[in-house]
């Protein structure tokens, strides 16, 4: 027990260590959030940042995405199926599962659409499609939206979506710009909403893609 208190102890100073420091000055902070602002005409400077000044940062992010994905697909490829997948038979569970997708679904788009204007983005968009897939997918629906995503073509869909973003990227940062518009529209920032949105499309076809891939190989439950 003695030891036990020593370890909480030392922890505790390790992490109390940095308040008895110094706050770092915030002269020139102003100047280069102005400066982003100017640059990118969005409100939000994280969105800016990321698809714009560090654009061929996220162009990496994208593809690496990419890679793990088929990198899914690959691993699980030589596993059998399951002839079938058992999900959630009681009513109440489903039911929730699928409120909660559809309340995952609108805070997708809404997060694509308005991620350079509010908090969001197209990795946070994107994240809370795979969300709702998921749900969905839980609440019994695992061969049903199998059948969907052939049907669909969401693997060509997500290829194409992936295409569309380095293409778009390349001609940023070549320097060609599309009329920020108004400051605070749904309709500025350049290319920044557009690249939302394809990352958006991107990350939720993959979510699905590598979360179908689970769900047929190795089961829900």
């Amino acid at each position: 027990m003695n030891w036990i208190w020593i370890y909480l102890l030392a922890a505790i100073a390790l992490f109390a260590a940095p308040l008895q420091s110094a706050l770092p000055s915030v002269d020139g902070i102003t100047t280069s959030i102005e400066t982003i602002r100017q640059q990118t005409g969005v409100p939000n400077l994280v969105s800016g940042v990321i698809l714009q000044t560090r654009l061929f940062d996220t162009v990496a992010e994208v593809v690496v995405f990419t890679l793990a994905a088929s990198g899914v697909r690959q691993v699980l490829s030589g596993e059998p199926q399951r002839l079938r997948v058992r999900g959630m038979v009681d009513a109440p569970s489903r039911v929730l599962c699928e409120v909660g997708s559809t309340v995952a679904a609108l805070i997708a788009v809404e997060l694509a659409l308005r991620g350079h204007l509010s908090p969001g983005g197209g990795f946070a968009a994107g994240v809370a499609g795979g969300t709702a897939i998921g749900l969905l997918l839980i609440s019994g629906g695992a061969e049903r939206y199998e059948g969907l995503y052939r049907r669909w073509r969401a693997d060509w869909l997500e290829k194409v979506a992936v295409v569309v973003f380095i293409l778009i990227a390349a001609a940023s940062l070549a320097g060609v710009e599309l009329p920020q518009g108004r400051f605070g529209a749904l309709f500025s920032g350049g290319w920044i909403p557009l690249l939302n949105a394809l990352v958006a499309i991107k990350v939720t076809l993959g979510s699905w893609a590598m979360i179908q891939r689970l769900v047929r190989h190795r089961g829900l439950l």
